[in-house]
């Protein structure tokens, strides 16, 4: 999804536990990806959830969209 979306020139096998902000991600691109992630799968991230805690690896992208669904 991020290189679909071209939020980040990530390579082909990027792990799922690999840091994106070491892989480039910025503020801007962190933006983009709540925007993405809200209307692909429907789930509402807040700013308070824009950290590297819940943003940092895509394993901790899809855990916090996994959360905000079940919620």
């Amino acid at each position: 999804m991020l290189r679909e979306e071209g939020i980040a020139d990530l390579p082909a096998g990027f792990p799922a536990e690999g840091d994106l902000f070491a892989a480039g991600m910025d503020s801007m691109a962190v933006m983009q990806l709540i925007v993405v992630a809200e209307e692909r799968f429907g789930a509402v991230i807040g700013p308070e959830d824009a950290g590297r805690e819940n943003l940092g690896t895509p394993a901790d992208l899809a855990a916090l969209i996994g959360r905000r669904l079940a919620s």
